[in-house]
């Protein structure tokens, strides 16, 4: 993902500006963090040099990381330790397609750990541990994730370079890389006691020096004890986190899979209804229109009837008028009869009357 170079340059100023209140493991776990969210990876890890030699992890943000820098140790191979023995930064695309780790890539492929980028954290221009980050996808890194993650191990540096020369200001550049693990591992392990027990970081340290004394054993050895012992246990509480988390989010993706199934099936009854009522519209249209053909149909049958009666009176005022020309022939006839007859009569009267 792109780097935003403001982001990344506010955060280095807060880091720098810090107060170191929890001690340094406090400090560089919030390095660690920072990385996380500065670069957009998924994990995150710092590994500093120990009193037998080879880095160890001091801070790391999760399981997956944990497991990456430890076995990286055992095995004394990857691309963390390349880093640190060729003071270099390393830049894994896919750790699964490095064959050269593939040791690593097969401890680690269940957490899918796949990106990789490493840069050594330096002081007094010597490689004195790594800042780490993973991606669970294959990524091809930029030179602004490389820059950003460089600048964040510069504060790295600086941090730890400050908690020693508090320890011992006189401290030679060649003294300082041998007393850098042991002053790292007891400040880190004071300030878990103190935090743990509600006790200050001078009497935590007391009580580390009891430890080690008691134990016939070296204070930074102690001091590591007890750092890694409350870093399992924060491992074991941020897994357990996780979990739970991830039971929340399964059963977050499961009410919205019965959400989303009760709304498919709402929208299947609706779509069906919506049908449903479009068969009975249609019906009812269907109904009305043989309604109508039924009302034409009688209006016809009506128009036909009217028409019907309308041509029997028109016959029947034929008729009467033919009656009544039947009955005024029939009278002109009498009358021309009549008049024929009376005619004839007076004719006879002439004859009769007319002397001869």
């Amino acid at each position: 993902m792109p780097v935003d170079g403001q982001l990344v340059a506010r955060t280095v100023a807060e880091l720098r500006a810090m107060p170191n209140a929890g001690g340094l493991l406090v400090q560089l776990e919030r390095v660690v963090e920072a990385a996380r969210t500065v670069v957009g990876v998924d994990g995150t890890g710092l590994t500093l040099v120990h009193e037998d030699g080879p880095p160890r992890w001091v801070a790391v943000s999760d399981a997956a990381m944990q497991l990456l820098e430890e076995v990286q140790h055992d095995f004394g191979e990857g691309p963390c330790v390349a880093a640190y023995v060729e003071d270099r930064v390393v830049a894994v695309q896919d750790l699964a397609s490095e064959l050269v780790w593939d040791r690593i890539a097969v401890v680690v492929r269940q957490l899918q750990v796949r990106g990789v980028l490493s840069v050594p954290v330096r002081l007094a221009d010597q490689p004195v541990g790594t800042l780490n980050v993973y991606a669970s996808q294959p990524r091809a890194w930029s030179p602004a994730e490389v820059q950003a993650l460089g600048a964040l191990a510069l504060v790295s540096a600086e941090l730890v370079h400050t908690a020693v020369e508090l320890a011992n200001r006189e401290v030679e550049v060649a003294q300082l890389r041998q007393a850098l693990a042991s002053r790292v591992w007891i400040e880190q392990a004071k300030g878990m006691l103190a935090a743990t027990q509600g006790v200050s970081l001078d009497q935590a340290f007391q009580r580390l020096r009891r430890r080690a004394r008691s134990s016939s054993r070296k204070l930074a050895e102690v001091a590591l004890e007890v750092v890694q012992d409350a870093q399992r246990e924060r491992m074991v509480a941020r897994a357990l986190d996780d979990a739970r988390v991830r039971a929340a989010e399964a059963r977050a993706r499961e009410a919205e899979q019965t959400l989303e199934a009760a709304r498919t099936g709402l929208a299947r009854r609706q779509a069906a209804l919506d049908r449903a009522e479009d068969d009975l519209a249609a019906r009812e249209r269907a109904a009305d229109q043989r309604e109508r053909l039924a009302d034409e149909r009688d209006r016809t049958a009506d128009d036909r009837n009217h028409l019907a009666d309308a041509r029997e009176r028109a016959a029947d005022v034929r008729d009467r008028v033919a009656d009544q020309r039947d009955r005024a022939a029939d009278q002109s006839d009498r009358d021309r009869a009549a008049d024929q007859r009376r005619r004839a009569a007076d004719q006879r009267h002439q004859v009769t009357d007319d002397p001869e």
